[in-house]
């Protein structure tokens, strides 16, 4: 897979400023410090067109405001505290995209050429409340779909 990704447009970077200070409440409420280098990663997310590596994060940051040290760390915490949606792909990697509350999705991403697109809503009700019926409690999915885009599909026959 390509180290790009392409992804629709409008998906990640609507309403970066209200996203921002949503996602600054969120580390409030969470305890979470409001550094800098945390506020410099939460405005490259909110800005992105599309989920970002943390490679692509720090080189989108300029190498001078964040080590990637502490991306990895920040994106850790504030995926366990909801503020970013991990997406993660086949291979190890891992893309980051600032949360919008309200307005969890899935994508489903090109094998060949990493093109990502969202998928409309999440429907895991019947697997989130068999998981309950087991007792489980404070529940969290990741899924994601893997596949070949209509362009590499054409490109094949060609």
């Amino acid at each position: 897979m390509s180290q790009g990704h392409r992804h629709e447009e409008g998906c990640c970077g609507e309403g970066s400023g209200d996203r921002i200070e949503a996602a600054v409440l969120r580390m409030k409420e969470k305890a979470m410090r409001v550094t800098s280098p945390r506020l410099v990663m939460l405005k490259v997310l909110a800005a992105a067109k599309h989920p970002l590596s943390a490679e692509q994060l720090h080189e989108a940051a300029g190498d001078d405001k964040l080590d990637l040290v502490t991306i990895y760390r920040s994106l850790g915490a504030m995926d366990d505290a909801g503020i970013v949606q991990r997406h993660p792909l086949e291979r190890g990697r891992s893309l980051y995209a600032l949360v919008t509350p309200g307005h969890h999705h899935h994508h489903v991403i090109c094998r060949r050429c990493g093109r990502i697109d969202r998928l409309p809503g999440c429907d895991t009700s019947r697997l989130e409340a068999a998981a309950r019926t087991k007792g489980y409690a404070e529940l969290t999915h990741i899924m994601e779909i893997y596949g070949i885009c209509p362009a590499c599909t054409q490109s094949n026959h060609a």
